[in-house]
């Protein structure tokens, strides 16, 4: 798909996550623990996980979403910022889906305002809102988390 207008976004780990890096896809979203064995080395504060999604970049991601569960989520984006936003407090029932979740909502927020603090935001609202439901959230659930969630930039 290179030189056809087509954005990948690969969330994927390991081996299969370092093979898709050098079709330079527009987003990757590791988990602070895959991230952590992506680079063989444990990630204890948020510096290392940023120092590892530049070191991302520098091998092909445009944008490096990390998920850090009840920590809330990293984004360094392609012009080279780093966005923070904490995740809301809720009770979480299974975050199975949750980071796909994530995902979506990164894309919708993205594709929608063209901000990449927005689609933080709207990626958060919609992986925690998964996190706090029975199977995949649904729109008013998300609406509801993404007005409760305060970013730090």
């Amino acid at each position: 798909l290179s030189g056809r207008g087509v954005d990948a976004v690969v969330d994927a780990a390991g081996e299969t996550l370092r093979s898709a890096l050098r079709y330079r896809p527009f987003l990757i979203k590791p988990n602070h623990p895959e991230l952590a064995e992506f680079f063989g080395r444990k990630l204890d504060n948020e510096s290392e996980i940023g120092e590892c999604a530049r070191a991302l970049q520098s091998m092909g991601a445009r944008n490096v979403l990390v998920s850090m569960g009840a920590e809330g989520a990293l984004l360094v984006d392609e012009t080279g910022i780093c966005h923070r936003i904490t995740a809301p407090r809720g009770n979480v029932v299974s975050t199975v889906g949750a980071g796909d979740s994530m995902v979506a909502g990164f894309l919708a927020g993205w594709l929608g305002s063209g901000s990449y603090a927005e689609a933080l935001r709207l990626g958060a609202a919609a992986g925690s809102a998964t996190a706090f439901s029975l199977g995949l959230a649904d729109g008013e659930m998300i609406k509801k988390v993404y007005s409760e969630m305060e970013e730090l930039l």
